[in-house]
């Protein structure tokens, strides 16, 4: 795997990456947002940060999410304690990206602006895009 470790902010409040430029607040932003609802056990706002389909790749194989009622009904068996305690012992200044996005913890979770039948924007807003239970 390549990338690299997203260190500090800089002076025009951007961080950088061997592969692109990431505004940091917007990427601080949805971390603290996506920790906040771990620690309420808030399901549906978790939810509410995903993109689908969601790719959750686990030892029995890759299976894709499709809809918001799928998770649900999965939702323990995607967002296990270590997925959480990846997610909540996250620090924004030490989050790793690279092209496919970016990480928490050892590739947990994976998360970016997704592409939308193949216009990606960078007002999109931010989504869990894979998860490693």
């Amino acid at each position: 795997m390549t990338g690299s470790r997203i260190a500090a902010d800089t002076a025009d409040n951007r961080v950088t990456s061997s592969f692109r430029s990431l505004p940091a607040n917007d990427y601080s932003s949805f971390l603290a947002r996506l920790q906040s609802a771990i620690r309420a056990n808030d399901r549906n706002a978790v939810i509410g940060l995903i993109s689908f389909p969601l790719r959750v790749n686990a030892s029995g194989g890759v299976r894709l999410y499709r809809d918001a009622g799928a998770v649900r009904r999965d939702y323990s068996r995607i967002f296990t304690s270590k997925v959480t305690r990846a997610i909540l012992d996250q620090r924004a200044d030490q989050l790793f990206t690279r092209d496919q996005g970016t990480m928490i913890g050892d590739g947990e979770v994976w998360f970016d602006r997704p592409c939308i039948n193949g216009k990606c924007a960078p007002t999109s807003p931010i989504r869990i895009t894979a998860i490693n239970p």
